[in-house]
């Protein structure tokens, strides 16, 4: 099945990953100011971690979309390397991190559980990675291509987002995750499984 790329000047998953790197980046300092011990502190700390998982999902699919575009591009070889270099430990993180959020509403993320130290790991894993793809990678493939190519190479933003499960295996995306009509469900089916959610005003 041909998948469906972007239109010339139009977002896509590079635009995705940098979108979701600035998120992040705000959403590990929020969330470590928020650890406080009473029910509005709590709840504020779940909205965020809730989020935090739908935007961790959203990167890792453009992070995904970027490395496969870039795949022929021999100029950017380096920077496919380093993109990958810790997928394995980076998608089993986010899966234990997603399988204790599940269903669990956000104030209690913590209640028989170090949801937060698996967070604390991913911000140590991550941190640096967002540091260096917004410094470095990213500006890099900009000024390494032009609009065409990326339309050419990567998913539109849209596409990316829409399909970018939340349960990961670690060892990489499932085959189904690469088929759009099934990874458009599955994503559909792991946002509707995550009740309660981040409180409505806090969601975007």
């Amino acid at each position: 099945m041909k998948h469906v790329r972007a239109l010339e000047n139009e977002e896509t998953a590079l635009d995705v990953l940098e979108d979701e790197d600035q998120t992040l980046r705000v959403l590990f300092v929020s969330l470590d100011h928020n650890r406080g011990t009473d029910v509005e502190e709590r709840a504020t700390y779940g909205d965020i971690a809730k989020q935090l998982i739908r935007h961790m999902a959203n990167r890792e699919a453009a992070l995904h979309d970027v490395m496969a575009g870039m795949s022929g591009m021999s100029s950017l070889t380096d920077i496919v390397d380093r993109m990958d270099l810790n997928t394995e430990d980076r998608r089993q993180l986010l899966s234990e991190a997603e399988h204790m959020s599940r269903g669990v509403q956000g104030m209690n993320l913590n209640t028989g559980q170090d949801f937060h130290a698996v967070v604390k790991s991913l911000a140590d894993l991550l941190i640096s990675e967002i540091e260096w793809e917004l410094s470095h990678a990213i500006p890099t493939i900009r000024d390494t291509t032009n609009s065409v190519l990326r339309s050419e190479s990567f998913h539109s933003a849209d596409h990316t987002k829409q399909h970018a499960p939340t349960n990961l295996d670690p060892a990489g995306p499932r085959w189904y995750e690469r088929v759009p009509v099934l990874s458009r469900l599955i994503t559909v089916y792991d946002h509707m499984r995550d009740f309660p959610r981040a409180s409505s005003g806090s969601q975007d």
